[in-house]
């Protein structure tokens, strides 16, 4: 009888939906539902967000001109974030430290462009201004560092969110060795289609996907994700990237250095694992990609030595311009008018080095609001390494190492506006989040203030 009133349904419903206005009423409805079901479980609309970002695929919804999905996602989930912050009738996510110190980013980087504009009366360079794109782009990243924290707060949404970007990052290493035609490998979407990022997405990946296996994973898993310690290192040195080179030989110290208050035998295993990758990427990676990651010859015979020479000019064009404007900076996104307009400097449209972005975005005191958001951030995986979650400590030490990773690949781009910032940041914040909960369960929800931050490891010394 069930099947009868279906089929029946169905033909009642084809009439209705024929035509064109009936098209337009099965999308609302279509629509409808999907913002119901991301409305009930939020976590899955900032899924949504990150994968817009990371591969690219945020195409325009038609009739909503320059609209991303990503924006409107974000606006969706306002409605859960209204009903969150209504029943708590708190908002307590403003207690969170990385949250404060964003802010005050943002705060500096709208003076820094109010103060420049009004000081140079000058037309912009036409097609060389990019302050409105990195100013929408901070803010966004700002929203979906907040919709993170208030919506991954289970231990199984955060592990499930680590695993989404490693799939992610896999989706990214196969597309460029499917797609890499002699010259450096890159992706064919996101992020990855830089072949310097692509480095560095490969070996964050290789880092969650190494302590994961160490430290929480099974036989069985520990097979299954084994070709990923072969796939992702290997594609990071076939870019040819010098920074990704430097970034794998960190990311191997590191790991030996972790290794403290291991068993002999697991450090022997672990040593072997490390061997045979070593043996198995230096057999597949092209010879020419390899000398070109180890290549740090300014000359212009030497493989990738006009682009060395092409950075090594962008940063002391930066240093200039910061020396000009050491205060506030000449704007976020001001850079490349700035310097063709004022100093008649040709070159890169940007400095190459997080620092002296910042420095030159928005002035000393950004640099030193994000170099505190840092140790904050750093502080806190500490703290969770040594009293957080046992059954996530893979994942705290993933984090703490893809943070030094972070710092050391920020000396060779632009990258303080990326993803991977925010996502190292929330899923610090989420897990010390669960930390507090745990700690303090049965309790109304702790807020992430300074206070309870603090707290939580003096608990956990005592054991009370």
């Amino acid at each position: 009888m069930a099947g009868v009133g279906l089929v029946l349904l169905t033909l009642l419903l084809i009439p209705i939906f024929a035509g064109q206005s009936g098209l337009i009423l099965l999308v609302a409805i279509v629509a409808g539902v999907l913002i119901l079901a991301i409305v009930y479980q939020p976590h899955w609309g900032v899924l949504i967000i990150l994968t817009g970002w990371l591969t690219g695929l945020a195409p325009a919804i038609p009739g909503m001109r320059a609209l991303k999905v990503a924006q409107v996602m974000g606006v969706i989930l306002l409605i859960p974030l209204g009903l969150h912050i209504l029943r708590e009738r708190s908002i307590w996510v403003w207690g969170v430290p990385q949250i404060r110190l964003l802010a005050g980013i943002g705060l500096l980087f709208a003076v820094s462009t109010w103060w420049n504009e009004s000081l140079y009366a000058v037309t912009v360079l036409e097609g060389t201004d990019q302050t409105r794109a990195m100013l929408q782009e901070f803010v966004t990243h700002l929203a979906f560092l907040v919709f993170f924290v208030y919506f991954v707060t289970t231990r199984r949404r955060i592990e499930f969110s680590v695993w989404w970007v490693v799939g992610l990052i896999v989706a990214a290493a196969l597309s460029a060795i499917l797609t890499g035609q002699g010259g450096r490998v890159h992706a064919a979407f996101g992020l990855g289609e830089n072949a310097n990022r692509l480095a560095f997405i490969c070996v964050f990946g290789t880092s969650l996907v190494w302590f994961a296996r160490s430290l929480a994973g099974g036989r069985r898993w520990k097979l299954l994700t084994s070709p990923l310690l072969f796939l992702l290192p290997g594609v990071a040195l076939a870019t040819g990237s010098r920074s990704g080179f430097l970034q794998l030989v960190v990311f191997a110290a590191l790991v030996f250095k972790e290794q403290h208050g291991w068993s002999p035998g697991k450090r022997v295993r672990s040593l072997l694992l490390l061997v045979a990758m070593v043996v198995v990427i230096a057999m597949t990676v092209p010879a020419a990609r390899f000398l070109r990651a180890t290549s740090y010859s300014t000359a212009t015979e030497a493989k990738g030595g006009v682009s060395l020479q092409q950075r090594i000019e962008s940063v002391k064009l930066a240093a200039r311009i910061f020396a000009g404007n050491p205060l506030l900076g000449v704007g976020i996104g001001n850079f490349r008018w700035v310097k063709e307009a004022f100093y008649d400097l040709p070159g890169a449209a940007n400095p190459h080095n997080s620092y002296l972005w910042a420095l030159t975005a928005g002035g000393i005191g950004v640099l030193i609001l994000y170099l505190v958001l840092f140790k904050v951030t750093y502080g806190m995986l500490r703290r969770l390494e040594r009293y957080g979650p046992r059954e996530l400590l893979w994942l705290s030490k993933a984090l703490r190492i893809n943070l030094i990773l972070f710092l050391l690949f920020s000396a060779f781009a632009d990258f303080w506006l990326s993803d991977f910032l925010y996502l190292i940041v929330g899923w610090t914040i989420v897990l010390t989040s669960l930390w507090a909960q745990q700690e303090w369960s049965g309790a109304r929800r702790p807020t992430l203030t300074n206070a309870s931050l603090s707290l939580a490891p003096r608990a956990a010394r005592t054991g009370s």
